[in-house]
C-alpha cells in the first residue's frame, strides 16, 4: 500500500472512532489530536480517554509508546485497532 493510500485509511480510521465516542451526539467532546502519540482524546464528565488509533495490527511499539507516556490519573490510555472490515479491536493500556 501506498503511504497516501495509509494516510487516508488513518484518517477514515479516526473519524470512525470520533462517531463511535459521540455516540449519542453530544455525549462527549472529541478531540482529534496530531501529536503523534495519541489521535483521539475523548472527554466526558468523569473521564478522559487519549486514544491511538493502529491499522491492521497492534504493535508491541505502539504499545511500548503509548505507555511511556504520562498521564494524569483520570485518564485512560487505549489503542484502537482498525481492521480490514472496518471494526476496531480496543485495548486498554494500565499502569
Amino acid at each position: 500500500m501506498s503511504e497516501k493510500t495509509i494516510k487516508q485509511r488513518l484518517k477514515r480510521a479516526v473519524l470512525a472512532a470520533e462517531k463511535i465516542l459521540n455516540y449519542p451526539p453530544g455525549s462527549a467532546r472529541v478531540i482529534i489530536l496530531s501529536n503523534h502519540i495519541f489521535h483521539v482524546e475523548a472527554i466526558r464528565q468523569k473521564e478522559i480517554r487519549k486514544i491511538r488509533i493502529v491499522l491492521d495490527e497492534m504493535r508491541k511499539s505502539d504499545e511500548e509508546l503509548v505507555s511511556a507516556y504520562e498521564l494524569p490519573s483520570n485518564c485512560t490510555k487505549e489503542i484502537w485497532c482498525r481492521m480490514k472490515n472496518g471494526k476496531f479491536i480496543i485495548k486498554r493500556l494500565f499502569d
